[in-house]
Parts: C-alpha cells; sequence; structure tokens
C-alpha cells in the first residue's frame, strides 16, 4: 500500500471520502464514490438509491479499504492507491458498522436487525444472524471468539459465541449505542428517554456474571464513547450540546467539558495523545490533544462526516 500517514473520513451527506494527510492536515483530496463507480466500465454496479451513503470504514489487510454504505445496503471494496472499486456486495438494510476478525468481515444492519458476514478472502456473504433490534455497534473479544453487538432499540447486547455458535443476550433497561470491551469488563454507553429530558449512561458491566458495577448518568444525547486503555479515562462526545466530555474515575471532580460547536459525533483515538473527532453539522474533523486538553485543528471535510480510519 503506497497511500500511508493517512485519514480518511466517510462523507456521508455527500457520498465522498476525504483523505488527509496526518502530518500536514491542510493537505486534503476530496474523492467521489460516484466517480469511482464511472471509471469501472464494463463491471456492473447495482445501486438501490441515489445516495450511497457511505457511513463507517475499514482497512483489510491487504491494505484495502472497505466502505459501508448505510443508504445503498451495501460493502464496496476499493484500491486508494489506484483510485479503483474493486467489488461491491449486498448486506442488510442500513449497514452502518463494519469490524473484523479472523478472516471474516461482521456487519451491523440497523434496519433488518441482523449482522452480515463476509469472508474476506473471497469478498462473498457467508451469513445473515439475526440480532436485538437496531444493531448499531460491534466489538469483539479476539481472545475467546465473541463478537458484543449493541442493539439499540432492543434493550440488550447480543454476544456471538463464535467457537460455541450460539448467542447469549445481556438484558438491559437502556438503549445501548455504543461498547468498549477492555480484560474483564464492557463499558456501555447508552440513550435514555423519560418523555422529558434527554438523558445518557455510561455503564461498567463484568464479563463474569454481567453485574453492573458502576452507572453515571448524564444529559443529553451521547452518540460515542472512547477509553484510554489501561486508565479509568473516557472522552465521550454530545451531539445535543456539542461538547466532548471527558470522564476520570480516579479523580472526585471527574467530569470535564470542552465546547467544540455544532455536532460532533463519532471519534477516533491514535492510542498516543490525539483524538479525531467528526462534526456531522459542521462538517469538520477536529483533531484533540488529549495531554493539552485543546483543539489542534478543525479540517473542513465533506458534508455530515461519520467514518475515520487512520492509516
Amino acid at each position: 500500500m503506497v497511500i500511508q500517514d493517512r485519514i480518511i473520513v466517510a462523507n456521508t451527506g455527500e457520498d465522498t471520502l476525504t483523505l488527509i494527510n496526518s502530518n500536514d492536515p491542510y493537505r486534503k483530496e476530496t474523492i467521489s464514490l460516484y466517480n469511482l463507480i464511472s471509471k469501472e466500465g464494463k463491471k456492473t454496479f447495482f445501486l438501490e438509491n441515489y445516495q450511497l451513503g457511505p457511513w463507517d470504514l475499514m482497512i483489510n489487510k491487504e491494505g484495502l479499504i472497505y466502505s459501508v454504505n448505510a443508504y445503498d445496503n451495501s460493502v464496496f471494496k476499493i484500491d486508494m492507491d489506484n483510485r479503483t472499486i474493486l467489488d461491491s456486495i449486498k448486506v442488510g438494510r442500513f449497514p452502518t458498522c463494519i469490524k473484523s476478525f479472523n478472516d471474516n468481515v461482521f456487519i451491523s444492519n440497523s434496519d433488518s436487525n441482523s449482522i452480515s458476514v463476509i469472508d474476506e478472502n473471497d469478498f462473498s456473504l457467508m451469513e445473515n444472524i439475526p440480532v436485538g433490534e437496531k444493531p448499531t455497534d460491534i466489538q469483539i473479544d479476539k481472545n475467546y471468539y465473541k463478537v458484543y453487538v449493541a442493539n439499540s432499540n432492543g434493550y440488550s447486547i447480543d454476544i456471538l459465541d463464535l467457537k460455541r455458535e450460539n448467542v447469549e443476550t445481556i438484558k438491559l433497561n437502556k438503549h445501548p449505542v455504543k461498547l468498549v470491551l477492555e480484560e474483564d469488563k464492557i463499558f456501555v454507553l447508552c440513550y435514555v428517554n423519560n418523555g422529558v429530558i434527554n438523558y445518557s449512561n455510561l455503564s461498567v458491566i463484568e464479563l463474569e456474571g454481567y453485574k453492573t458495577v458502576l452507572s453515571i448518568e448524564l444529559k443529553g444525547i451521547f452518540t460515542n464513547l472512547i477509553k484510554i486503555r489501561g486508565k479509568d479515562i473516557f472522552y465521550l462526545s454530545n451531539i445535543e450540546d456539542g461538547c466532548l466530555y471527558k470522564i476520570d474515575l480516579s479523580n472526585e471532580n471527574n467530569i470535564k467539558r470542552l465546547h467544540l460547536g455544532g455536532m460532533p459525533n463519532n471519534m477516533h483515538w491514535d492510542g498516543k495523545s490525539k483524538l479525531y473527532i467528526t462534526n456531522i453539522l459542521d462538517s469538520l474533523l477536529t483533531i484533540f490533544d488529549t495531554n493539552n486538553q485543546k483543539i489542534l485543528n478543525n479540517i473542513k471535510v465533506g458534508k455530515e462526516p461519520n467514518g475515520l480510519l487512520l492509516l
């Protein structure tokens, strides 16, 4: 793969990908998925909608990019070096999350209540696994061969055991939207609607026995959760007040917030000091320094940015 040290942003509202140089964030390129389709000539694409809706992104072991297209119910396999779509496959309705493990790709289909499983080697659909209502997030425990699925309208988390080939369910009284796995715990961001005020909740659940050991109520609509590995520090994006929240469980004054504006949504941590945040209202990619707690850059990208990928 020639392309490296790049950030790719999926712009759902205009069917483009923004390619940004991570060493010089103002050097960027906008790539139209429709232009890539038109280059293919003899290859046929069966489009279901006038919009594709690229929502989430993944890179495979060969350096190829997978774009999950929510409005087209499809996944594109893209060679970014040559600006070419190599293949396309149909999955369930409104796919929004993609993860890979052990030569398989798992995709959550929010409107068909299923997980599509794709064989990476030949890019073929192996099966669609029924799960709870409106699955929105997938996390994979690679040590125990388990896939965790947040069912945002199903008040539950489904656990797909890939070895035993069975499904177990954790029942909740809230709407889970984002999961983080670490060691023997699962960290769950939920949405709670009491009919009057929008609330969210951050919970810590022990994997053995599924006991909730911590629950924090938060005012607002939080959509994404990042945990700093090895620390009790969390970052959450609130699309209602346009703020980034930092929660430090080791500190008595444990909740701080920074106003970003707009609607901060998806987030990605580089594992060191930088947090990348898409802003779907202002069409920005915000680069945030977690060491100094300040914004480094606001980069203009395409309309309604969602998925993020660091190369």
